[in-house]
């Protein structure tokens, strides 16, 4: 909900090369096992609940890349410029809702280098944020990868929420798979909880 500020996310940012590189190599194993197309990576590092969406009328996006420009006024009294060409995707669509959706992104300084608009999960719409599954960490369990290509903080620790009991959040991963919800605390900023769907393997 505000930029991710804590001593963990700062020192992680002093070695960007490092997780690029990390990414980028789980994706490429990835891929080659399992002969699926590789996902673009993007690593999250502000999300915030949007109050209002000021749109040019014709602003959309077009095969990951937004047409013309929108504002959107965000709970922690920002205001963020989606400016034209700006790589994205869109799968909220109520932009008269106060707190409809939530502005997942990609800065550089102030800029919007990629984003994400998502839609609130309706009964907490502005604490709490549905994620997919996440398929692996980085940097010593501070960050989840998710199965959607988004990289984003894990809380120290994260919450493991199954009647069939695991001993870590990497044993969890492993043994659950694509059966997990994955929650992200917005006020923290960071994933906190994670639930098994399933009784896994």
């Amino acid at each position: 909900m505000r930029n991710f500020l804590s001593a963990r996310f700062a020192a992680a940012l002093g070695i960007p090369a490092v997780l690029a590189l990390l990414i980028y190599a789980f994706f490429i194993n990835s891929a080659s096992s399992s002969q699926s197309t590789s996902k673009v990576v993007h690593f999250v590092n502000y999300t915030a609940s949007v109050n209002t969406v000021q749109a040019e009328s014709d602003w959309t996006v077009v095969q990951g890349t937004s047409r013309s420009t929108a504002r959107f006024a965000l709970d922690d009294a920002r205001t963020v410029l989606i400016a034209d060409a700006t790589p994205g995707e869109i799968t909220c669509t109520d932009f008269t809702t106060p707190n409809a959706c939530v502005l997942i992104a990609e800065l550089l300084g102030d800029a919007v280098v990629w984003f994400a608009l998502t839609p609130a999960t309706n009964e907490t719409m502005l604490t709490r944020l549905a994620l997919p599954p996440i398929v692996d960490m980085l940097n010593g369990g501070d960050f989840a990868v998710l199965n959607n290509g988004w990289v984003l903080p894990l809380a120290t620790p994260t919450k493991r929420s199954c009647s069939t009991p695991t001993v870590s959040l990497r044993e969890f991963i492993n043994k659950f798979g694509s059966d997990m919800s994955v929650s992200l605390n917005l006020s923290a900023d960071h994933i906190d909880v994670v639930t098994c769907t399933s009784e896994g393997n």
